[in-house]
């Protein structure tokens, strides 16, 4: 397990053989500021000490200890550490893969395309908030703890979640042909986050003026669609630093600019440098 720069955030990065898709980190920030972004997993924050501000479409709330944080995939979100001092926390971040896990243990009818959710929001709930960090705790790379205890910790601390906070997969209700257009445009972003796209090619897509495209789609999704072709970049740069390649490829590769471009981003959005992020091996 590798840690950052003593000048950089102290975070920490790792995954356990004995979950399946589940990356762990923990974390310790300063007076530190997050930029919108926006991840592609279910991420479930457990504050130690201090406390952190976010700001989602849903209003802003102050993560402090006992509390359980969840973040949806691809929800857009901003915070920093509450009145500038000090936010310690641990993170579990769940891809479509671990929430399929979580769904087959305690939602066996649910369908593979619409696994159990966590709605997302803050919980105050210091029983839950414990389990989930003795869990964690437990899964530490460089612990001693048996596999059968680290599982017996991870699936207790799961239970308790999705037991009262846990949903099934729901059937959408036919979606307004605004909303389609909105996903349809949302869908060609991210299938072509590589090359600068215009609003003029969004608007022939799907028929509308590049005005009220670009007022449809921050309505829908809570930003314009130059901003979340950024995001999508910036999860798919993630995605090759952590399978071993460099900033510079994964900057050119993602579509942006140049290397000083994804590090100011990167920076800004994750609280550390494309360098330190792949230093922490997250993929390991």
């Amino acid at each position: 397990m590798e840690t950052s720069d003593k000048c950089e955030p102290e975070v920490v990065c790792w995954r356990d053989g004995a979950l399946d898709g589940a990356c762990l980190a923990s974390a310790r920030y300063g007076n530190h500021k997050f930029d919108r972004h926006l991840h592609d997993e279910l991420v479930i924050v457990m504050t130690e000490a201090g406390a952190g501000q976010c700001h989602t479409r849903a209003g802003s709330e102050i993560a402090g200890p006992g509390s359980v944080l969840v973040f949806g995939p691809g929800e857009y979100h901003s915070g920093e550490v509450w009145e500038g001092r000090e936010w310690i926390y641990r993170a579990i971040y769940l891809d479509m893969e671990g929430l399929g896990a979580l769904s087959a243990v305690f939602s066996p009818d649910a369908r593979a395309d619409k696994p159990l959710l966590i709605p997302p929001g803050l919980y105050q709930d210091p029983h839950l908030a414990g389990l989930l960090v003795k869990a964690h705790a437990s899964l530490d790379e460089q612990g001693s703890v048996s596999l059968m205890e680290r599982q017996a910790n991870w699936w207790a601390a799961m239970g308790m979640l999705v037991g009262r906070y846990g949903r099934s997969g729901e059937e959408p209700v036919e979606p307004r042909r605004e909303a389609r257009k909105m996903e349809q445009v949302r869908e060609y972003v991210a299938a072509n986050y590589e090359r600068d796209i215009s609003v003029d090619e969004l608007a022939e897509l799907v028929g509308l003026s590049r005005y009220y495209l670009t007022r449809a789609f921050c309505k829908a999704f809570g930003l314009p669609p130059h901003a979340y072709a950024t995001q999508v970049r910036l999860l798919a740069a993630k995605r090759m630093l952590a399978a071993g390649h460099n900033a510079a490829t994964a900057a050119a590769a993602v579509g942006f600019y140049d290397q000083s471009h994804l590090n100011r981003l990167f920076k800004r959005a994750y609280g550390i440098t494309p360098g330190t992020y792949a230093a922490l091996k997250p993929g390991h």
